[in-house]
C-alpha cells in the first residue's frame, strides 16, 4: 500500500506547517501553560477563558483547512480520512491548541444529521463546536438535579470555548447554543493543560434542545473518525519528542563524546523510531479503511482503528518516557518544551483506556467476525 500524501494533500499539510510554526512555538505555548495550567484563574468570558491558540485558528479558518476537510454537503472538500490524519499529524508536532478535530467532527455530523447550513457555520470557523463522544474518552454521569436527572459529562474537549455543543444520544445528537440555560460548563485543567470542560446538562435543556437524527452506520463512522484524528495527533507528538531526543542526544557530550553514540542510548532511540513507524503505518492504514468503507463501517475499519489506537497508546508509554531518561534532569524540568510532549503523550495514552483497553476492543471485533483481511 502506498499512503504517501497526494499533491493537494501535501500542500494542505505544507500550509498547516507553517501556520504553525508561524503563529504557534514554543513561547507561544509556554505563554497559554502559564494562563491555563494549575493555579491559574478561571475567571473571565467563556472564549477568553479557554486555552485556544486564537491567531494559529484563525490562520486555519482563513486558510480554508477546516473546510478542505469538511463534508461536501456542507460546502467542504471532503479530503477524507487520509488526508486529516496528515493535518492532525502536523498540528501534533506543533502540540497545536486549536479546535479541529471538533470542528471537522461536528461538521460531519450535523451534515449526516441534514443540517449542512449549521454544519458548515462550523466548518467556516464561524462557530466552534464541541462534539462530546463516549468512544473519544468523556465519561457520562447521571445525578438528580432540582427537577429530573442531569446528565454531566465529564473532560469534554473544547467546552470552554464552545458556541455550539453536540451531545451524541442514541439514535441522533442533541444540539445547544453556548450558553445556553441548563447548561453549565465548568473549565478542567487536564494533564496535558488542553482546553477541556465538564458540561452538566439539566433536564429541562435536555428536553428543549434541538434533535437531530443520525442513523447508526454514520454516528459510529463519525467515532471511528475522531479516533483515528486522535491517534494521527498521537503520531505527530510522539514523532517529535524523538526527534528532539535524537537532536540532544547529538549534541550533548559526556566522557568525551556525544550520549548518543553509546549503545544504550542509540539502542532506544531506534526502538523509539520503530515505536513511531508502527504508529504511523497503523493510523494511516486506519484512515484508509475509513476512506474505502463507503460510509459504512465494517470490521476491518473497526480493527484497523483499535491496531491504531493500540499503537498510539503503547508507544506513547515507550517513547515518551525514552525521551525523558535520555534527557536526563532536564527532562524533569516543567519549563523544558520537552516535558511539554510529555504530558500531551500521557494524555493521549490515556484517553481512550490505554494499550489494554484497545486490545480488547480488538480482540472483540476478531471474536465475532474472524480476521477481517482473510
Amino acid at each position: 500500500m502506498d499512503f504517501r500524501p497526494t499533491g493537494d494533500v501535501r500542500e494542505l499539510t505544507d500550509l498547516v506547517r507553517d501556520l504553525c510554526a508561524a503563529r504557534g512555538g514554543e513561547d507561544t505555548l509556554a505563554e497559554l501553560d502559564a494562563r491555563f495550567g494549575p493555579g491559574a484563574e478561571s475567571a473571565g468570558a467563556q472564549r477568553a477563558n479557554s486555552r485556544l491558540n486564537e491567531q494559529l485558528w484563525s490562520g486555519l479558518v482563513d486558510a480554508g483547512v477546516p473546510l478542505a476537510l469538511g463534508p461536501e454537503a456542507a460546502g467542504g472538500d471532503g479530503l477524507g480520512v487520509t488526508a486529516a490524519a496528515y493535518v492532525f499529524f502536523e498540528l501534533g508536532r506543533a502540540l497545536a491548541p486549536v479546535p479541529l478535530d471538533s470542528a471537522v467532527a461536528a461538521a460531519h455530523a450535523l451534515a449526516a444529521a441534514g443540517n449542512p447550513a449549521l454544519a458548515r457555520s462550523v466548518a467556516t470557523g464561524e462557530l466552534i463546536a464541541a462534539v462530546p463522544d463516549i468512544l473519544t474518552g468523556v465519561e457520562v454521569e447521571h445525578g438528580e438535579g432540582e427537577s429530573g436527572s442531569d446528565v454531566i459529562l465529564h473532560s469534554v474537549s473544547w467546552a470552554p470555548a464552545a458556541d455550539l455543543l453536540c451531545d451524541s444520544v442514541p439514535g441522533g445528537l442533541r444540539v445547544y447554543r453556548l450558553p445556553a440555560g441548563g447548561v453549565q460548563v465548568e473549565r478542567l485543567v487536564p494533564v496535558d493543560f488542553s482546553c477541556a470542560g465538564r458540561v452538566t446538562i439539566s433536564a429541562e435543556a435536555a428536553a428543549a434542545a434541538e434533535r437531530l437524527d443520525v442513523s447508526g452506520e454514520a454516528a459510529e463512522l463519525e467515532s471511528l473518525r475522531r479516533r483515528v484524528h486522535l491517534a494521527a495527533y498521537q503520531w505527530g507528538v510522539l514523532d517529535a519528542a524523538l526527534e528532539r531526543t535524537a537532536r540532544y542526544a547529538s549534541e550533548r557530550n559526556q566522557f568525551g563524546r556525544p550520549i548518543g553514540t553509546f549503545q544504550g542510548v542509540s539502542g532506544r532511540l531506534a526502538d523509539g523510531l520503530i515505536d513511531v513507524d508502527a504508529v504511523r503505518l497503523s493510523t494511516l492504514r486506519a484512515a484508509d479503511e475509513l476512506d474505502k468503507c463507503g460510509g459504512v463501517p465494517g470490521p476491518a475499519a473497526r480493527a484497523a482503528v483499535a491496531a491504531a489506537h493500540f499503537w498510539a497508546s503503547e508507544a506513547a508509554h515507550r517513547v515518551a518516557h525514552s525521551a525523558v531518561h535520555v534527557h536526563g534532569g532536564t527532562g524533569l524540568d516543567r519549563s523544558e518544551p520537552l516535558h511539554r510532549y510529555f504530558l500531551a503523550a500521557k494524555a493521549g495514552e490515556f484517553r481512550l483506556g490505554g494499550a489494554t483497553a484497545q486490545l480488547a476492543d480488538l480482540g472483540r471485533t476478531l471474536a465475532l467476525h474472524g480476521d477481517p483481511w482473510a
